[in-house]
């Protein structure tokens, strides 16, 4: 079966062995699969990010970057078979994946993740059968792809326990600032300033709740905040861009007692002033992921209730479709020269899609 392989440090398009089902297993067949950050660090970084995994004790994301792999966490899926001792799904059902496999060896990886196991760059996958949230026949099974990567954005305001009075920052506009925006809208917080230096995705922010967005390269987003709050407010910013050095910026800017939820991946070293935080009463929180919960993530799940109860439009923050043969142009254009602004929010990656057409640019109104 055809797949976007990563062989030597490239994305190419290969043909490798055709997976099945063991007990308590799915076969799926992907509908639409987005391309996550993590992804593009471990293409880009994969030294730094399997360093980091080994660090943090998270051996799921581990994987050999001498053998081929084949990325893909985020998706949408049809069941094709069942393996034996599966209850709870059938062959035909649409599901969005909560996306965890265990290899032969018994060991539980992070799909996308796994050098034995594909993702959902293939047009097969092996998932477990368990977490995963059946698609109503009413909702788009394509657009539904970005449950899981919005779910991190979603979880950081969930574990951040902010409530209407409190007002928030936003930098950075990808899938996670604006699962972090859907949330904060959601529960009523304004204002909402967002930070982003690119234009398109700093319209979908506004679409998604934002009140105001700023260009970082132009514009302080505190001080903008600042501007249209009274001074003891609370204030509440989600990191969500992954800037480099950011964090020790926003420690010194944020005002007094303000709390930082860091959600947004950066692989290196970075250095902070601890006396900093320590002065202003400035409080650090690191989220990722989607969330605690058993047997569905609660983020995972709050997620795609916004989605089955239509309260943004997912449609609006996919830019973009690509066809497996294309997933090399996608890697690039979420990660474009320095200097080059990312022209994207979120491309979905379909099998289903011919060869040849490239990236398919969707216009944002």
């Amino acid at each position: 079966m055809r797949a976007a392989v990563l062989r030597g440090g490239h994305v190419i398009l290969a043909d490798i062995p055709e997976p099945s089902p063991g007990p308590n297993q799915l076969l799926v067949e992907p509908i639409a699969t987005g391309i996550c950050g993590s992804d593009l660090s471990a293409w880009q970084h994969t030294d730094d990010f399997l360093a980091a995994h080994r660090e943090a004790d998270v051996p799921g994301a581990l994987f050999d970057p001498a053998h081929d792999l084949v990325f893909g966490h985020e998706f949408t899926a049809t069941v094709t078979e069942v393996g034996t001792g599966v209850v709870d799904y059938a062959v035909g059902d649409r599901l969005v994946v909560l996306p965890w496999v265990v290899d032969d060896d018994g060991f539980t990886h992070t799909v996308g993740y796994c050098n034995s196991k594909p993702g959902g760059l293939a047009e097969r996958v092996v998932i477990q059968a368990g977490g995963h949230l059946h698609i109503p026949p009413d909702v788009d099974p394509v657009t539904a792809a970005v449950t899981e990567p919005l779910a991190t954005g979603v979880n950081a305001v969930l574990r951040s326990r902010i409530v209407a009075g409190a007002a928030a920052v936003v930098t950075g506009c990808g899938p996670v600032g604006l699962g972090a925006v859907i949330e904060l809208a959601e529960r009523g917080i304004h204002p909402i300033v967002v930070s982003d230096p690119s234009e398109l995705r700093r319209t979908v922010a506004l679409a998604y709740g934002a009140d105001v967005a700023v260009d970082p390269r132009h514009s302080d987003p505190l001080s903008t905040l600042a501007g249209m709050i009274p001074a003891d407010t609370e204030v509440f910013v989600f990191e969500a861009s992954g800037a480099r050095n950011l964090l020790g910026s926003l420690m010194s800017v944020v005002p007094p007692f303000t709390r930082i939820v860091i959600v947004g991946s950066a692989m290196q070293h970075e250095s902070i002033r601890p006396v900093i935080g320590i002065l202003k009463n400035v409080s650090l929180e690191f989220v990722g992921g989607p969330g605690r919960g058993e047997p569905t993530y609660q983020a995972f799940s709050r997620t795609f209730e916004h989605i089955v109860e239509r309260r943004f439009d997912p449609g609006l923050m996919v830019t973009g479709f690509a066809g497996l043969d294309a997933v090399s142009e996608v890697f690039s254009a979420l990660r474009p020269a320095a200097g080059d602004e990312i022209g994207h929010v979120k491309v979905l990656v379909r099998p289903d899609l011919p060869a040849g057409a490239g990236v398919v640019r969707c216009v944002v109104e």
